[in-house]
Parts: C-alpha cells; sequence; structure tokens
C-alpha cells in the first residue's frame, strides 16, 4: 500500500464537506481504494466474493455435526466365501443415531476420517503379486425410525452379481460405489526372484458423500461399514471390485478410531 503524507485532519477542526471531499481526493489521487490496495486495512473483501453481482455465496448452512463412531481396537476378518458367492456380512464399524432432518432440495455433506491398520503375511491365499488387494468402507443411512440400514444414494453393500470375463462374481461396479473408500491392503513387488509383501502399518483412511435431496426426508441414523478382501476388475462395461477368498483369517483390516462430520446445507 502507498504511504500518503499531508497535513492531515485533527480533532478540533473545523470541517466542511468541500474540506472533507479535498482530504479523501487527496488520498484517492495517490492510490486506488479498491478490493486490491484497501484489504489489508479493512475487509479482504475479494476472499468474501460470492456469485453474481450481489456477492452472496448462495448456501446457508442449517445444521452440522461431528461424530465419534468408534474407538478402541476392531478387528475386521477377511472375507473366506468363494468369489462365487456372495461374501461374509459386513462389519460395522460405528453409527450416529442423532436425526437430520432435509427438506427438498437441501445439499448434504459427509465427511468420514479413520485410524487403521492391515495384517496379513506373504503366503496365505488370496496373496499374489498380480492383485491389487484392498478393503472397502462405505456409508449407509437409516430413513426411517424402525427401519433397516441401507446404503446411501448410489452406493451399494459390494456384494451384487458382476460379470467378470463370462463369469458371475460379486462384488460392485465403480457407478455404485459414491461413498465408498478403498484402502490398499499391502505393497507387493517381485526383488531377488520373489514375490514380496509389505504392509505399511498403522496409517489414516477418510471417504466423502454427497447428495441433494429430491424430496423432504429425514435419516435417522449413518454408519460406517467395511469389508474385505476385494481386488479391481473389469465387469463387462464398467472398473468394478470383486470379493476374494481368504484361506483364514490371517489377513484383517484394525480400526482404532473412526470419526464421522455432516454438513447440511440449502440454496438461498
Amino acid at each position: 500500500m502507498s504511504i500518503i503524507k499531508n497535513t492531515g485532519i485533527k480533532r478540533g477542526d473545523k470541517l466542511t464537506a468541500t474540506d472533507l471531499n479535498a482530504e479523501f481526493t487527496s488520498v484517492n489521487s495517490a492510490f486506488k481504494m479498491d478490493a486490491e490496495n484497501f484489504r489489508n486495512e479493512a475487509i479482504d473483501s475479494p476472499s468474501l466474493k460470492g456469485v453474481g453481482a450481489s456477492g452472496q455465496a448462495g448456501i446457508i448452512l442449517k445444521d452440522a455435526a461431528t461424530y465419534t463412531l468408534f474407538s478402541g481396537t476392531l478387528n475386521v476378518a477377511s472375507n473366506t466365501v468363494a468369489d462365487t458367492s456372495p461374501p461374509a456380512a459386513a462389519t460395522e464399524i460405528g453409527s450416529q443415531t442423532v436425526p437430520i432432518v432435509a427438506k427438498a432440495n437441501d445439499i448434504l455433506r459427509v465427511y468420514w476420517q479413520y485410524d487403521y491398520n492391515t495384517e496379513g503375511n506373504n503366503s496365505a491365499a488370496p496373496i499374489n503379486i498380480d492383485r491389487r488387494l484392498c478393503w472397502a468402507i462405505w456409508l449407509e443411512w437409516k430413513t426411517s425410525p424402525s427401519g433397516s440400514y441401507t446404503p446411501v444414494a448410489g452406493q451399494s453393500d459390494l456384494d451384487n452379481a458382476i460379470t467378470v470375463s463370462s463369469a458371475t462374481k460379486y462384488g460392485g461396479v465403480s457407478a455404485d460405489m459414491r461413498a465408498t473408500s478403498l484402502d490398499m491392503h499391502c505393497i507387493q513387488f517381485r526383488e531377488s526372484a520373489a514375490n514380496q509383501t509389505v504392509y505399511p502399518g498403522r496409517r489414516g483412511g477418510y471417504g466423502q458423500y454427497y447428495y441433494k435431496f429430491p424430496s423432504d426426508t429425514a435419516l435417522y441414523a449413518l454408519r460406517l461399514m467395511a469389508r474385505g478382501l476385494y481386488e479391481p476388475v473389469y465387469a463387462t462395461t464398467s472398473n468394478a471390485i470383486k470379493s476374494v477368498a481368504a484361506s483364514g483369517t490371517v489377513h484383517k483390516l484394525i480400526i482404532y478410531r473412526a470419526d464421522l462430520s455432516f454438513l447440511l446445507m440449502r440454496n438461498e
């Protein structure tokens, strides 16, 4: 910002409109008093600029909250059912049961994060250098107080029949994974003519979901589910993940903590 030196206005000075205008004119002649030059002395208006000439953002926050869904040690065993059948039931990580009341066209944003680890070895099935094994964590909701949980809109529970190389397998296509987090089970590579497997250790994961309600809706609960192992495949016309069978319980996912936050917003 430019530095201006003038006689200034002192307490007790008698001022007229002409005097005031002269002072402002001298300042404005030195530098333009716009958002760029004036921002360090007042509100940084460019940062607050919204949509259109009104300057309004157009989105109003109606409700928001954060919940700890789980804290402790939760072991999620790997699926042992053959990939020609639906996999074993998924494991609930945790839930929040405070109702969320939405009107038509309200916008829901859900964010989750978790502290986790994966364990296994270098030999027990389904370990294979050609596979990119992963765990899936997804979001479900309850839309009636006494009803059952279901995957959120745009999400499946990842045990649907899919066609892989003309064979029926089970998993989910990418179009049905809009509220899914996929986490690597291990790192596999070749070294000294042998397959190597590294388990990265304790780490963090996260996911998010966006939904615009077509009608008035009440959500009575949200929860996170987990299942594995899966591998990426191509299912007829879409990328997908397919459930794979482990030979035992040596491969597992461990959850230490999971948190979930939501924002409920509406257009102005």
